[in-house]
């Protein structure tokens, strides 16, 4: 049976890990071609087709993709818990789905990604500061700019981060696909140095649970559409923040607050952290502060589904928390279907925002509602001694 189900839970992944990589190609700005080769241009067109011309179809195959990685990671979790699958199991997994979804089109639910090309691009290749002039600058110019979006503003990012990208542009010697798949490689790079972190705190703090904390972090969905899909690199400073969680635990002070520091550096959210290591308060402190600072966030911005990868890292490392941990997962799924209403209509509208703010409401609420459930003997981690790795 231990077998069967492992089997099940690698080709179901598999599959799941395919689908996810060509339906991103659904989504290819019709501005962009991807290659010169007339039959890799077939290839997108028809993809481009059902992304833009069957929206119904493509929300429809994207919400499939969904319910199947969701059930996916239910039975991740639960194998996890009944020992049947281990902390080696786990990693298989993670990097069988990194290395496919790493190929995925960065730009399926936010075109983020190709600001963080085009700002390394403005620093290598046009020696502008990027916190001075906008991409809008060389409109006309540069073909990037026909497939980005936020061209009118500078960039948001940290130094830190920019000079992180600096070095895919490098690799990809400024042409556009090898940049596209260096920068993706580094930030699937960030994401299983987070998962890394993420077992190495559990190991410390929970250590018959670290093949858990590790799933419910590197497999929850959103956490691979966000840091494999997407790209986005607040996997950055969730990697840099799980290594100071790391040293905290391991009592290296130091090094705590210097991993810290860089995960401040990356995105400032962390910055809230700073009390807790100063007072030396548990890592349940550390959580209720990662979700002060989204609420604070949300006061002034909306819920942008990347923003949730602040907090899953954190809710991992909690793992004997299932009422956590189902209510991290219900949220991520609430965030992640709220894409489904820019799949259907095809931009950002008042009609895509009547349906997608419902969908993250809805996920929230559930969520809330499922704190009142009680946990079930069968769905409850248990302490135990280290499985093998």
């Amino acid at each position: 049976m231990n077998m069967k189900t492992k089997h099940i839970i690698f080709f179901g992944y598999i599959a799941a890990s395919i689908a996810l990589l060509l339906f991103s190609y659904t989504q290819v700005d019709l501005n962009l071609t991807l290659s010169r080769s007339s039959v890799v241009q077939t290839v997108e067109k028809a993809f481009q087709h059902v992304g833009y011309y069957q929206r119904p179809l493509a929300a429809g195959m994207y919400i499939g993709i969904l319910f199947l990685l969701f059930a996916l990671y239910g039975m991740v979790l639960s194998a996890v818990k009944r020992n049947t699958l281990n902390q080696r199991d786990v990693w298989r997994i993670v990097f069988l789905v990194a290395a496919i979804v790493v190929f995925s089109y960065p730009a399926a639910f936010s075109y983020d990604f190709f600001n963080y090309m085009f700002t390394a691009k403005t620093v290598l290749v046009y020696h502008q500061n990027p916190y001075v002039v906008t991409p809008l600058l060389f409109s006309g110019v540069d073909p990037w700019t026909n497939f980005m979006r936020w061209t009118h503003l500078t960039t948001a990012y940290a130094p830190l981060w920019i000079g992180m990208t600096l070095v895919p542009y490098i690799l990809g010697f400024g042409y556009f696909v090898p940049t596209l798949f260096a920068m993706k490689g580094m930030v699937a790079g960030w994401y299983l140095l987070c998962a890394w972190a993420v077992g190495k705190v559990v190991e410390k703090t929970d250590a018959g649970n670290a093949a858990l904390g590790l799933a419910v972090f590197a497999l929850n969905p959103l956490i691979l559409a966000e840091s494999l899909v997407s790209a986005h690199n607040d996997v950055v400073l969730s990697a840099f923040a799980m290594l100071a969680v790391w040293a905290y635990v391991s009592k290296d002070r130091w090094s705590a607050w210097l991993w810290l520091a860089f995960s401040i550096a990356a995105k400032t959210v962390t910055i809230v952290l700073i009390p807790v290591l100063l007072l030396r308060r548990s890592i349940h402190w550390m959580v209720i502060a990662m979700f002060v600072v989204l609420g604070l966030v949300l006061l002034k911005r909306e819920f942008l589904p990347w923003y949730w990868v602040w907090i899953v890292p954190f809710v991992a490392v909690l793992p004997i928390h299932t009422k956590l941990t189902r209510f991290a997962a219900i949220v991520s799924f609430g965030l992640l279907v709220s894409y489904a209403p820019y799949l259907y209509f095809g931009e950002y509208n008042a009609t895509e925002q009547w349906w997608k703010s419902p969908c993250i409401l809805a996920g929230v609420a559930l969520a809330l509602l499922s704190a009142l459930l009680p946990v079930s003997a069968a769905t409850a981690p248990r302490r135990q001694v280290p499985a093998p790795r």
